[in-house]
């Protein structure tokens, strides 16, 4: 009896895929989906300082820091109770990216 068939995979670097559920996938990082969620529910406040202090609690091994620091984490907080959601987006999305550009790197 024959196996299933495996999905054809050229093997281009730039791909990030996992093999989940019987289908290779695009790799999902765990951190890029927090902090998106954070931005998605910044009038959840609770909610983002829950997120924000998981990802804390995630070590990023290229800069030997967690995913998101403290300070950042405070400041969101800080600008999120100053009713300035636009400044907490710009700092989340800001951290993303830089985390996503490090995520990137070819190995």
């Amino acid at each position: 009896m024959p196996g299933a068939a495996v999905p054809e995979h050229h093997d281009d670097p730039n791909d990030r895929l996992v093999f989940r559920r019987g289908k290779l996938r695009p790799r999902e990082n765990d951190e890029i989906r927090m902090m998106r969620e954070a931005v998605a529910h910044l009038g959840d406040l609770p909610r983002v300082k829950s997120i924000l202090l998981e990802l804390g609690r995630f070590y990023n091994p290229v800069t030997n820091t967690p995913v998101v620091a403290a300070d950042l984490r405070r400041r969101v907080v800080s600008l999120l109770e100053a009713g300035d959601a636009e400044g907490a987006r710009a700092l989340l999305e800001a951290s993303m990216a830089e985390y996503q550009k490090m995520d990137d790197r070819p190995y």
